[in-house]
C-alpha cells in the first residue's frame, strides 16, 4: 500500500503514526503542492506537553489540521502560486474545517470519514461559508480509510476502555465503517499495534502491515 501513496499522503501518515506513538489521537496533516513538496506538517497534540514553535499542545484545540496551518510560512500569494492543499488523515471537525476555510489554503483532501465530528458538510450552509471557491476531495482508498479508522479505534479503546464502544459515536462509526471498527477492536485485544509502537517500527511498515489486517 505505502508505495502506491503520494508523498503528501505518506507524510500525513507519518504524522499520524508519530501522534499514536506519543500517546495522543493518531491524526496527521500536511500542507503540500501537487508535486509533493511539503510546506508544513502538523499532528494532534492534545495529550502532548510540548510542540514545535508556533504550534499548540496540551489543549483540546491542539488538532492536527490546526497545527499544520500554524506551521505554514507561506502567504496568500505563495499559496495560490504553488497551488497548495491540506492533506489530513481524518475528516476535519468544525474547528479545523473553519480554520482551513479561513486560511490561505483553498483545497482540502481527507483520507477517512468521521461520521461524528466530520464537518465538510458545513460548506455552503452560511453566506460566509459560501463565499470562496473551496475544494474538498473525499477519501480515495477504502483500505487506507479502514487502516486509519482502525488505528483511531484502537487508540481510543486504549485511553477510555471498551465501554466507549456503546457510545453514540461508535454506533455511527459502525454504520459507516463496520469492518474498520471490528478490526480496531481486534487490534486492541491482540496488542500487536502497541508492540510495533514499542519497537519503533516506521510508518511505512506499520501501514503496510495494517493494510493486510483490515482486508
Amino acid at each position: 500500500m505505502w508505495e502506491n501513496l503520494s508523498p503528501q499522503w505518506q507524510a500525513a501518515l507519518e504524522m499520524a503514526w508519530e501522534a499514536y506513538c506519543s500517546g495522543t489521537i493518531p491524526i496527521g496533516a500536511v500542507i503540500a503542492d501537487a508535486e509533493g513538496n511539503i510546506y508544513a506538517r502538523g499532528r494532534n497534540r492534545i495529550m502532548d506537553t510540548s510542540a514545535p514553535e508556533n504550534q499548540v499542545c496540551a489543549n483540546e484545540l491542539a488538532h492536527a489540521e490546526l497545527n499544520a496551518l500554524l506551521a505554514l510560512k507561506l502567504d496568500y500569494a505563495e499559496c495560490k502560486a504553488k497551488n497548495v492543499a491540506l492533506y489530513t488523515t481524518m475528516e476535519p471537525c468544525p474547528l479545523c474545517m473553519g480554520a482551513v476555510y479561513m486560511s490561505d489554503v483553498k483545497t482540502l483532501h481527507y483520507a477517512a470519514h468521521d461520521p461524528w465530528a466530520g464537518s465538510t458538510n458545513l460548506l455552503g450552509t452560511t453566506p460566509y461559508l459560501s463565499r470562496k471557491n473551496f475544494k474538498v476531495i473525499a477519501p480515495f482508498d477504502p483500505v487506507l480509510e479502514d487502516c486509519l479508522t482502525a488505528l483511531c479505534v484502537e487508540s481510543e479503546i486504549q485511553k477510555r476502555g471498551e465501554s466507549i464502544l456503546s457510545s453514540r459515536f461508535y454506533e455511527l462509526l459502525r454504520e459507516t465503517l463496520p469492518n474498520a471498527v471490528e478490526k480496531g477492536i481486534a487490534l486492541y485485544r491482540s496488542g500487536e499495534l502497541r508492540k510495533k509502537q514499542k519497537t519503533e517500527l516506521p510508518a511505512n511498515q506499520v501501514f503496510d502491515w495494517l493494510a493486510h489486517q483490515v482486508q
